[in-house]
């Protein structure tokens, strides 16, 4: 279904067959994570971050993203359809909320964002137009909550 080659961004996962949209291609365990945050881990929540010692370390960032990570439930979901000799991609806002090492996009997109650092810094109208994961949407609601509130403003 799919294999390691090397791509534009270095290693990366490449379709080898059709794979029709919806299909679970890797599964993850979110309850096995740490505190730390590395460049190879994945946010599940806030302050756990699940290292990944499998294939899906290799998933590269695209602002047009053929998968979905879904970080409750450890799941990695096509998409949309993705064809033979494809990369495998996901949009990193959607799991990440500050990156601990961002970095300029080279994608390709017509939406390509250009610098990578995380929801944090994702323009809201972009990340809208994703997937992204419960605690990436708490993190969002947080930072309105508290733009909303006038004794923030006030001296």
């Amino acid at each position: 279904m799919h294999t390691i080659a090397n791509g534009i961004s270095g290693k990366c996962i490449i379709a080898t067959d059709f794979i029709s949209a919806g299909t679970i291609l890797f599964t993850f365990d979110p309850a096995y994570s740490q505190n730390e945050q590395t460049y190879q881990t994945i946010q599940v929540g806030p302050n756990k971050h699940c290292l990944i010692n499998s294939d899906l370390a290799l998933l590269n960032h695209s602002c047009n993203p053929n998968l979905l990570v879904e970080t409750t439930k450890g799941i990695v979901y096509t998409k949309k359809n993705v064809y033979c000799d494809e990369e495998l991609t996901y949009f990193y806002p959607s799991t990440e909320w500050d990156m601990v090492r961002p970095f300029l996009c080279n994608c390709g997109s017509p939406a390509c964002m250009q610098f990578i650092r995380g929801a944090y810094w994702t323009p809201l109208y972009i990340l809208l137009d994703h997937y992204v994961n419960k605690h990436i949407a708490d993190f969002i609601l947080t930072e309105v909550k508290y733009a909303s509130d006038l004794t923030t403003f006030l001296d």
